[in-house]
């Protein structure tokens, strides 16, 4: 029922588009028809107002299009909560399956390679700079 209500919105809006439009292009014509020859600037002006009314009625039927969209949604989402238990309850799955840090400290850590040995004592450089 609440959706009628936003098609009559909708209604309402591009009725006062209309009338917004018919109004500009009556103050245009008669503007022109009292001037001598054809002013530019009343012209504009009107043209400007025509671009902003279309702008502006745009902005507000997207908007109330947006919302019949986001009531459509939250009543099928009504209608699935009320459908109770009908889906079991899963629990949630990890993504990604590392290990959690406290697992990673508990575990031994790898022990350091030995250092490398000592030069025999009876061995000389090959070059020396």
């Amino acid at each position: 029922m609440k959706a009628d209500a936003m098609v009559w919105v909708q209604r309402v809006m591009g009725a006062v588009f209309a009338v917004g439009v018919v109004s500009l292009v009556g103050a245009i014509v008669t503007q022109v028809g009292q001037a001598e020859g054809l002013p530019p600037l009343p012209i504009f002006v009107g043209l400007l107002g025509i671009v902003v009314l279309i702008l502006l009625s745009g902005a507000c039927l997207a908007m109330i299009s947006l919302a019949i969209s986001a009531r459509r949604g939250a009543e099928a989402l009504r209608r699935i909560a009320g459908q109770g238990g009908a889906a079991p309850v899963v629990s949630p799955v990890r993504v990604f399956n590392q290990p959690s840090l406290r697992e990673v400290v508990s575990e031994p850590q790898p022990e350091p390679a030995p250092a490398r040995p000592a030069r025999p004592a009876g061995r000389t450089l090959v070059a020396e700079r």
